[in-house]
């Protein structure tokens, strides 16, 4: 499971954000934005479940 897998799953599971499986995209809970696979490296991902608005987990507790 590469990162994008694993925040897809975080966020729709967490937040109840739409994730397009075929297409590759979730929708930031935070922003609204689609955030696409093929948009953002690893790091990015990592960094944050949104590169556009920039939104992360705030309290530490990622249970991935």
């Amino acid at each position: 499971m590469n990162q994008w897998e694993s925040n897809a799953n975080y966020v729709a599971r967490v937040y109840g954000s739409f994730v397009d499986w075929e297409e590759r995209f979730y929708i930031c809970p935070e922003c609204g934005e689609p955030v696409y696979e093929c948009d953002w490296d690893e790091n990015e991902l990592c960094d944050a479940y949104c590169p556009i608005c920039g939104f992360m987990e705030e309290d530490g507790e990622e249970d991935f």
